[in-house]
């Protein structure tokens, strides 16, 4: 569940930093914003080059206790600057409370700037830096991340928890040796072991050591049982040792949420935001750490005081959901939207409801109503264009897709169904396979676009279309990339396109054979045999883009990640 507040959007996968419970002292009386800018970001001769300016903030859209704590906050950074004696221990530990108060705000920029010059002035002091590195960290910048927590490990190399986050900066930089290194170091560490290990064997799975992978992440699960975030790498590595019985265990096991990390220092942080914050605000902090039932009881809180914001009721409604209570999520919803019709969320929320009990009219209504109030609303756009693709409304969904194009260019799936859809509203094949080549080649890294050039190459309705050449450069390069069972069967088609019909028998035997290794659905193993007596009939088993082609069309509906994940602007 993600949500986004003030000037400064949330990336995805961030988590809310809390406020060091070191740094929490009373804070001083409030005095007018604009003399606290002055002082802050126009430093008096005596700072400059010393410090760096922490610039004027909009927090109109926090709180008033935590605009009020601002302002205090400022006002005593301001206060110490222009002592002429200012001690510089006080002077850190006050540009920290600032620090830590813009964090929650989540204004990034400023909160650096004021932990660095916490830094400069306590230059021996292990908190700041680590701080502002595990901060870099959540934020996703990982460059900055790295100094930052380089110059901790020169401060204190025998904190264990640093390596925790070291190895995870060099693990989201794919630098596998130099992240293994880390998590090798603290392995051993009792409090530590379930999160090195479960990190450990993330790094084994990537490198195909499938089964030290399990060694690694069975011993995450035995140091802490509940580490549920295991079960899908564990899932990962017994599937690819052929274990099926043990994957599926394990994912019918699995839940998203962060690995459990004792870290003294964070724990101090995370203790103050408990004490500091009010109840909206705790919520968000335990859905970032994926506390879903501890935050409906915080959403039941604040709304217990304040029952009219609407806003809060869907983000209520959210954990409702997330917790395994549709029903109470589905009645929160239709009381945030009685108080406030406007809440485009909200409508898009009742549709994503409605499609997962199979109400599609009820779905494409609501997701109707969430665009007529935000048309820029990409979640309504793209869920109601996936409606019309799947009911064969091609010119509606091509349409809808394009809208959303316009909008986010990076919404992947939208690039190529955009396509899909025109050709099957009558669009001509070569306008179509004109634009998806030249998506492909913008694109490369995108394996559905790749997907479709080769099987338009490979079997265009119209013969002076086919370029056989390049359809089985692309369809072998994504079987050696991306070796999965949809990419093996493209491979297979292209081949018989080619007239190559041993390779495409032998191919598809191959697919087959891994198939009923792995236990794949009877169905699914059933149109794998279809295609493979085609292939010894030397025939084709379907057009180009076969209406019931998976990687063709909209991916699976998925409520719970949409109720998870899909950000809001506004959670209260």
């Amino acid at each position: 569940m993600r949500f986004r507040r003030l000037k400064s959007p949330v990336p995805a996968g961030r988590r809310l930093l809390p406020v060091p419970a070191l740094i929490l002292l009373p804070l001083l009386a409030c005095v007018p914003g604009v003399l606290l800018a002055d002082a802050l970001s126009a430093l008096s001769p005596r700072w400059q080059g010393q410090l760096v300016p922490v610039p004027e903030t909009d927090v109109s859209g926090a709180e008033p206790l935590m605009q009020q704590g601002l302002s205090a906050a400022r006002a005593e950074v301001a206060a110490l600057l222009a002592e002429p004696e200012a001690d510089s221990d006080a002077l850190a530990a006050a540009y920290g409370r600032l620090g830590a108060l813009l964090l929650l705000l989540e204004v990034e920029a400023p909160a650096d700037a004021c932990l660095r010059n916490a830094m400069a002035l306590q230059p021996d002091a292990f908190r700041w830096p680590y701080y502002a590195g595990y901060l870099a960290m959540l934020a996703g910048n990982l460059e900055q991340a790295l100094a930052y927590l380089h110059t901790a490990q020169a401060i204190d190399a025998e904190y264990a928890p640093l390596y925790l986050r070291l190895g995870k900066v060099r693990l989201d930089r794919s630098e596998l040796e130099q992240a293994r290194a880390a998590f090798e170091r603290v392995r051993d560490v009792p409090a530590l072991l379930a999160p090195a290990h479960y990190y450990l064997g993330q790094i084994a799975l990537l490198e195909r050591r499938h089964a030290d992978a399990v060694d690694l992440l069975q011993t995450a699960l035995a140091a802490h049982p509940d580490a549920t975030e295991v079960h899908y790498p564990l899932a990962q590595a017994y599937r690819a040792l052929g274990q099926a019985d043990l994957a599926r265990d394990h994912l019918a096991q699995f839940e998203l949420r962060a690995p459990d990390i004792a870290d003294p220092l964070l724990a101090e942080l995370q203790a103050a935001n408990r004490r500091a914050l009010p109840a909206f605000k705790r919520a968000v902090h335990a859905v970032r750490g994926g506390d879903y039932a501890g935050a409906a009881e915080e959403f039941e809180a604040g709304l217990a005081v304040d029952p009219d914001n609407a806003a809060a009721r869907i983000s209520h409604a959210r954990v409702l959901y997330l917790t395994g209570r549709p029903e109470a999520a589905a009645a929160e919803l239709d009381a945030a939207l009685q108080r406030d019709p406007e809440q485009a969320l909200g409508h898009f929320l009742q549709g994503v409801l409605a499609q997962q009990r199979g109400a599609t009219h009820d779905a494409a209504a609501a997701y109707e109503r969430a665009l007529a109030l935000a048309p820029d609303h990409a979640g309504a756009l793209f869920q109601r264009a996936n409606l019309d693709f799947s009911a064969g409304r091609y010119a509606q969904a091509a349409a809808a897709y394009g809208r959303l194009i316009e909008l986010d260019a990076a919404v992947a799936p939208a690039r190529v169904l955009a396509l899909v859809a025109a050709r099957r509203a009558g669009a001509a094949e070569a306008t179509v396979l004109a634009k998806l080549q030249s998506l492909a080649t913008a694109h490369p890294e995108d394996p559905q676009a790749g997907y479709a050039l080769a099987r338009g190459l490979a079997a265009a309705e119209q013969t002076d279309l086919r370029d056989i050449d390049r359809a089985l450069r692309l369809a072998a390069e994504l079987a050696l990339t991306r070796p999965g069972p949809a990419h093996q069967q493209l491979l297979a088609f292209v081949q018989a396109a080619a007239g190559r019909w041993d390779s495409a028998v032998e191919t598809q035997q191959r697919l087959l054979a891994m198939a009923g290794w792995a236990r794949r659905p009877a169905a699914e193993i059933e149109a794998m045999q279809q295609a493979l007596t085609a292939y010894r009939e030397h025939r084709l088993p379907g057009p180009a883009w076969p209406v019931d082609d998976p990687l063709l069309s909209p991916p699976p509906f998925d409520a719970a990640r949409l109720f998870r994940e899909y950000p809001a602007t506004k959670p209260y």
